[in-house]
């Protein structure tokens, strides 16, 4: 397997810029890979080549073999892997009688750490953007670079309230102290994300073309295009960002259905360039021959005769192939597998009887679209603010014309909110499988579906911890005696 290699320079680590010392500007920290720097920032042609770059930093946090996309796969039970790469092993034992372990000198440590670092290396860049912009630095189209740099500090903010308990609010108007005590918790992180996301919307008002280079993209995207993007990942941050059903009960779902219904209309997709920028690396894992195997708890949606759950034991039966197929994905989408390659002291609980091939011929030398959101997920997004706000009749027609009808050739699910919860949930680990990142390990956790015992979000990272001066032992999530519901799961689908 091929690693991903960065091209994109980062100017500026957040970690050198504001988590070491008092009250300091990030904006006047030089990165000693790059002395220049201040001149970078004066050049207008310089700082559009920054603003390009942004959101390659995150979705590298997001996808990389090297962060935490893998981990949360299999701690949702949509992917199986007993492998200890990538923090795999720790988030997927059965039971989860093993914490989180955040410590420094832990060898699965820096998965944490590197998407946290990346989310603020994009929100460093574009804070010093939107600094230079402010300081009468010209482009060649001022709203363009500032809604680029705020949706790319909405996107980044909001990975970190989605995957870490807390996270310190920085841009170009503020910084924070170094010390522990500045992070501010997950929901007001995403309240954060969800402002910068206005921003960015309100500046797609005007007239501007951001280059298919700075997205991956096939096409260039259009001002409304950004729009309606950044509007689905306001409407995914919202939905994703609950910890359990108490905090699902108190998401604001009308304004949920207000950004959805502005949200895109077809598939955000990223085109691999044959590992030069972009690689969906995470993903060629967790689905390579080999590696990621589809969990039994995923198929089992799929075909009622495969079992739900494999248990640990020699003598379970090998499940033969689907005969009782009640999505036709499983045919399209998946393929049999006769035998399996986990080792059985890692335990039997690993074991499926599917793999996911939708995207084999993309993977063989990573060319090709694999989608980043797709139309599937802004859609249960306005169906699911429908069903939470009363619609019911509303909710099912839009189910009823996705996905599940289109490519999985389902029988119509009724105007029930149990049902359309259900049927949400299926599109979302059948439909959006290996999109995004952590989409169906957010998806259980809001639903108390977690394992008990698996952690609701990540710790800050050791390395950060470290940094900070934080007191010993560092604190972390997961295992059964912490099952509190709040940081560790205590309930679960089994």
């Amino acid at each position: 397997m091929i690693m991903k290699k960065i091209n994109i320079a980062i100017y500026i680590s957040l970690l050198v810029a504001v988590l070491t010392g008092c009250k300091k500007d990030l904006l006047n920290i030089q990165n000693q890979n790059n002395p220049d720097f201040a001149k970078v920032l004066s050049n207008g042609n310089d700082v559009q080549t920054l603003a390009g770059g942004l959101f390659n930093s995150i979705y590298n946090g997001e996808h990389a073999y090297a962060g935490v996309e893998m981990m949360l796969a299999v701690a949702s039970d949509n992917v199986s892997c007993s492998w200890g790469n990538a923090g795999m092993r720790d988030m997927s034992w059965e039971p989860r009688d093993h914490a989180w372990n955040n410590t420094a000198a832990y060898g699965n440590a820096s998965y944490t750490k590197y998407t946290f670092d990346k989310m603020y290396a994009a929100i460093n860049t574009a804070s010093n953007i939107m600094k230079a912009l402010a300081g009468g630095v010209k482009v060649d189209n001022d709203a363009q670079v500032k809604a680029f740099a705020k949706f790319a500090q909405g996107l980044a903010y909001g990975n970190l309230a989605l995957i870490y308990d807390r996270a310190f609010i920085v841009d170009e108007t503020q910084t924070v102290d170094g010390v522990l005590g500045s992070a501010v918790n997950y929901k007001q992180v995403a309240t954060a994300a969800i402002g910068y996301l206005n921003t960015a919307i309100t500046l797609c008002s005007n007239s501007f073309t951001i280059p298919k280079a700075w997205l991956g993209t096939a096409n260039d995207l259009s001002n409304n295009d950004l729009k309606a993007l950044c509007n689905t990942l306001a409407a995914r941050i919202l939905s994703y960002t609950p910890r359990n059903k108490t905090d699902l009960a108190a998401v604001n779902w009308a304004q949920v259905k207000t950004y959805a219904d502005a949200g895109i209309t077809s598939d955000f997709s990223v085109i691999g360039d044959a590992y030069v920028n972009w690689y969906d690396e995470a993903g060629d894992y967790l689905t390579f021959n080999g590696w990621g195997i589809t969990d039994m708890y995923t198929v089992h949606m799929m075909a009622t005769d495969q079992p739900a759950h494999w248990d640990d034991s020699p003598s379970f039966p090998y499940p033969p192939p689907a005969t009782t197929i009640v999505d036709n994905r499983l045919n399209t989408d998946f393929e049999y597998v006769s035998a399996n390659w986990f080792q059985p002291a890692r335990g039997y609980y690993h074991f499926s009887s599917y793999r996911s091939g939708r995207y084999d011929a993309l993977y063989v030398n990573d060319q090709g679209a694999k989608p980043e959101v797709m139309k599937a997920e802004n859609d249960m997004l306005r169906a699911e603010a429908r069903a939470y706000t009363g619609d019911l009749a509303g909710a099912a027609a839009i189910i009823n014309a996705s996905t599940r009808k289109t490519r999985g050739n389902m029988t119509d699910v009724a105007a029930d909110l149990s049902a359309i919860v259900d049927a949400i949930h299926h599109e979302r680990f059948v439909e959006m499988y290996t999109t995004g990142v952590g989409l169906q390990f957010f998806e259980m956790r809001k639903l108390n579906l977690l394992q008990k015992g698996t952690p609701l979000h990540m710790p800050l990272p050791a390395g950060t911890l470290q940094t900070l001066n934080a007191p010993l032992p560092f604190y972390t999530f997961g295992y059964l005696v912490n099952a509190d519901g709040i940081g560790t799961s205590n309930a679960g689908w089994r």
